[in-house]
């Protein structure tokens, strides 16, 4: 009997029981295989399978490959790039979800047109986060990934408009089919609320690894308080590490993903602030917390130069942009200003949809695919 041929083979390192697997692609590839599309899934799991998950996927007609996802480090993703690369199954098209799924397909036996999902400058992330193993070799490693998907891959995605110019310095050739699809969240889940009553509470969300400024978070917080009532709540991810952030928190509570939308709601604001040492890496890059704060109707406090947010906050007048180091006597007074304008969820819920909405990234990766297919046949 002959194996089976997908429409689309969509292959990651990411778990997809956790953090962005769980809120990025698993609504992703729920909403193509809607539109009909026949889909292999690949992912590399650190737990053992959810059943709930499992029969979701299944309901969806999604063929999910669940590999173990082993070691970290350099070796682990070597082994990782040849298990996909061994276990590609046939489609029509190959969406590598950043560079190892990407490079895996290159060298794979599939003539299928293949799509680079740049989900960051991976090689500059990891050296910006100090991942375990990370060292001048392994830099190099994942740098020639890079090179190898942007020079063979036939289609190109990435998370902001910022970083287009500097791959485009990077790499002597690129795709010439490319769109902008940015970290995206469910909005239907994420219903816009109006502003809660009370103290004003500021909702740390998620995991906040090396790639966050947690002592200009601590300053920020810090100053806030010197003019407002405030309650600092952090709600950790399955996968956060330590207990406390010490930026000024009064608690800390586990949440899952699931659990997320009532938190946000039951916020007036978040915070993202990250490091200023790799302004490459930081134009790459959207935290999915912040599209999730705004699908909520809730403004954001970021620093500067985090993707196409300078640009998009200030336009929609949907949070507050500081430059690390920066004086923060107004922030407060900025705060002030967006809680008492019965307008601000509804310019915040308008930014999220018209730039982070799940549904908008179906219908984006569709047309791209399309595209990648004709592009075959001529």
């Amino acid at each position: 009997m002959s194996s089976p041929h997908y429409d689309l083979s969509y292959l990651s390192i990411d778990s997809i029981q956790e953090g962005v697997g769980a809120s990025q692609i698993v609504p992703l590839i729920i909403g193509l295989a809607q539109k009909g599309k026949r889909i292999s899934l690949t992912t590399f799991e650190k737990t053992s399978l959810g059943i709930d998950l499992v029969e979701m996927l299944q309901t969806n007609n999604i063929h999910w490959e669940a590999h173990e996802f082993g070691q970290t480090g350099a070796l682990g993703g070597l082994i990782r790039l040849r298990k996909i690369q061994k276990k590609l199954v046939a489609s029509d098209i190959i969406h590598g979800r950043s560079d190892i799924p990407t490079a895996a397909a290159v060298v794979s036996d599939s003539s299928a047109p293949i799509l680079w999902d740049v989900r960051s400058l991976w090689s500059d992330q990891r050296k910006l986060i100090a991942t375990a193993g990370w060292n001048p070799l392994t830099a190099r490693a994942a740098r020639t990934l890079e090179n190898v998907s942007a020079r063979n891959a036939t289609a190109m995605t990435t998370l902001t408009a910022a970083v287009v110019p500097i791959l485009e310095k990077r790499h002597r050739k690129l795709p010439e089919i490319r769109a902008v699809v940015p970290t995206c969240v469910q909005t239907k889940k994420f219903a816009m609320t109006t502003f809660p009553e009370g103290r004003i509470t500021c909702l740390l969300s998620g995991t906040f690894n090396n790639y966050y400024d947690l002592d200009e978070t601590r300053r920020v917080i810090t100053e806030l308080r010197r003019q407002l009532d405030l309650q600092v709540i952090w709600a950790r991810g399955g996968e956060a590490p330590t207990q406390e952030l010490h930026v000024g928190e009064d608690y800390a509570i586990s949440a899952t993903h699931a659990e997320m939308p009532a938190l946000v709601s039951a916020a007036h604001f978040g915070i993202a602030i990250c490091k200023q040492e790799n302004l490459d890496s930081l134009a790459a890059a959207v935290p999915t917390k912040i599209a999730e704060f705004l699908a909520s109707g809730r403004p954001v406090i970021v620093s500067k130069n985090i993707g196409d947010l300078d640009t998009l906050i200030s336009q929609y007048r949907a949070g507050v942009v500081i430059q690390n180091g920066e004086n923060l006597g107004s922030v407060a007074n900025q705060l002030t200003e967006l809680f008492s304008d019965p307008t601000t969820p509804d310019r915040c819920r308008s930014l999220a949809l018209d730039h982070f909405d799940m549904d908008v990234a179906v219908n984006t990766y569709s047309k791209i695919y399309e595209e990648m297919l004709r592009g075959k046949v001529n």
